[in-house]
């Protein structure tokens, strides 16, 4: 059984400017979740999103590591998965851009086989999304603002 969820991902950006749209909760809202998020190490935040069955919307987490701009990992609980895996962001700088790799780890029972699913599908989708929140982040700072929440 794969315990892990892998992926890599070429940015067209700067190491920083994807550090600020996985640390600043409100670009890390626009293209992932809600959330209380803050980078540092012992913050326990949630990650919030529509109900479903058996799932609340909450996701239980709290940073591990912070390593700005290159490393971020946190704890990540909720719904189904009545453990801690554990979600690790690396950021590499490449080509005038950035390598974006995200590792999903901690599933080690058979039946984290339908979570992790659910989860890849997740991330993929979330992933997708990321690139336009980038493009925002440029357009936004040519006119000053410096968060989605502003």
């Amino acid at each position: 059984m794969k315990n892990a969820l892998n992926y890599e991902r070429f940015l067209k950006h700067p190491p920083e400017r994807v550090w600020k749209a996985l640390t600043d909760r409100g670009w890390l809202a626009s293209w992932y979740m809600t959330n209380d998020f803050a980078p540092v190490v012992g913050h326990k935040f949630q990650f919030r999103t529509d109900p479903a069955p058996g799932f609340d919307g909450i996701l239980y987490c709290e940073v591990l590591e912070v390593d700005a701009p290159y490393r971020l990992s946190y704890t990540f609980r909720g719904g189904w998965m009545d453990r801690e895996t554990i979600v690790t962001w690396t950021l590499t700088p490449q080509g005038g851009g950035t390598l974006l790799r995200l590792d999903h780890t901690g599933f080690s029972q058979l039946s984290d086989a339908a979570i992790r699913d659910i989860l890849d599908q997740g991330w993929g989708s979330f992933l997708q999304r990321l690139p336009d929140t980038l493009a925002a982040m440029v357009q936004s700072a040519t006119t000053g603002q410096l968060s989605a929440n502003e």
